[in-house]
This record gives C-alpha cells, sequence and structure tokens, in this order.
C-alpha cells in the first residue's frame, strides 16, 4: 500500500500485488561482519526472513507523469489504476530500508500480453502515464540485501485514513 496526495489536498490509498523474479543474499556474509544470532528459519536448507513496516515507519516518494498521460493534471486518482510493472530492492540487518521504481496505470490487456510474449514489454512501459519512486524503512528478522522484477496490479482504495 502506498498513499498519493492529490493536487485537490485529498491524500488517496493505493493497494498493489504482484509476481515476478528475484534474488538476495546475506548481508552480514557480504559485509563480512559477525551475525547476530537471529531466529532461523530453514526451508528446504536456505533460510527464510521477513521484515515489515506500518504508516508509523518514515517513507517518501514522488511521482512523475509521463508523455502518456491523458490529461492536463491528475485530478482523478483513478487514472493510476491498471498494470504496473516494478524494481524493488531492499537491505537490513533487523533495520533496514527498501526502495521502488514503479510504472503506473498499464492498460492490463497490455500487460498481460507482454507477460505472454516479452517482445511487448517496450511498449507497455511506453504506454504507463505515471512512474513512482519511493522509499522508506523497515525491521524485522532480516540479515540480506536483495531485489526484484514484478509484474502486478494497482487499484485506488479510496481515501487514505490515517490510523
Amino acid at each position: 500500500m502506498f498513499a498519493l496526495d492529490a493536487p485537490s489536498g485529498q491524500t488517496y490509498e493505493y493497494i498493489y500485488g504482484g509476481f515476478g523474479v528475484g534474488t538476495s543474499r546475506g548481508l552480514a556474509t557480504l559485509l563480512r561482519i559477525p551475525r547476530l544470532a537471529l531466529p532461523k528459519v530453514l526451508v528446504k536448507s536456505d533460510e527464510l526472513s521477513g521484515s515489515g513496516s506500518t504508516a508509523d515507519f518514515t517513507s517518501r516518494g514522488r511521482l512523475y507523469l509521463t508523455d502518456s498521460f491523458k490529461g492536463n493534471d491528475l485530478t482523478n486518482p483513478q487514472s493510476l489504476e491498471g498494470g504496473t510493472i516494478y524494481l524493488e530492492g531492499a537491505a537490513g540487518y533487523l533495520f533496514g530500508g527498501t526502495g521502488s521504481f514503479m510504472l503506473l496505470g498499464i492498460h492490463a490487456d497490455l500487460l498481460l500480453m507482454a507477460i505472454v510474449k516479452p517482445d511487448l514489454i517496450g511498449m507497455a512501459i511506453c504506454s504507463a502515464p505515471a512512474a513512482l519512486i519511493v522509499g522508506g524503512v523497515n525491521e524485522g528478522l532480516q540479515d540480506a540485501v536483495g531485489f526484484a522484477f514484478m509484474c502486478g496490479k494497482i487499484k485506488c482504495n479510496g481515501l487514505y485514513v490515517d490510523g
């Protein structure tokens, strides 16, 4: 979930989900620092970790409209709904940070065709009416650095209610 301030002064909530490919490595191993005794959850000889954040955690972002945006300004929050393609990166050792670059509002049929026929991914990327860059902090049982390339869907969930 993320929230965007509209030109009207109201804040809208957007929910999104996706699937894709990613990779991660142990941060303590890469930095050659001693590992804390984090609880281990083993899955087929690999470790599982997790992190999370709430609205109380610091995060910031910026929305950019592209040449594909129809209209003069962002008066309709639903204009960002549809497909999304995003790159997400994170790093943390109990406390961490994450960042994402998201293309918003891609026509869902075009994104689906691009998934089936990867030659069309450039067309789907060029059709995005907006790009969002966001970063924030998190905490959890984590000792990792990683990134992922994801495709998914985004929907405006109405006005954002803090709390």
